[in-house]
């Protein structure tokens, strides 16, 4: 087992599948469809990691990981998106993320 990770995306089906993948690498994957969901989730179990998609339906995962690391600052942050664009890219770093990811374009990188 690596480790435990939460892994936050509203698309079900994407996030189904994405979840298999890691744990057939041996990760422990708890999910969420949102940030409401997502932080509920972490007050209960610190998790050293997390993938999120950048567009959620109660947030934007750009503006959230400086929230989220002020609650949990030792907690990694690789954010996913469909909607790559540097502007965002850049932003993300600068708020403290550790990645910044475009599905799609190299699955070899999450893992």
């Amino acid at each position: 087992m690596h480790f435990s990770l939460l892994l936050i995306d509203d698309e079900i089906k994407l996030r189904s599948l994405l979840a298999r993948i890691l744990e057939r690498e041996g990760y422990e994957v708890k999910q969420a469809g949102d940030f409401k969901t997502a932080l509920k989730m972490l007050s209960k179990e610190k998790l050293p990691l997390i993938l999120c998609d950048v567009r959620l339906p109660d947030g934007n995962g750009v503006e959230m990981i400086s929230h989220i690391l002020k609650l949990y600052p030792n907690t990694l942050i690789i954010l996913m998106t469909a909607y790559g664009n540097i502007s965002d890219g850049v932003q993300a770093m600068k708020n403290g993320a550790y990645d910044y990811l475009t599905k799609g374009d190299d699955n070899e990188k999450i893992l």
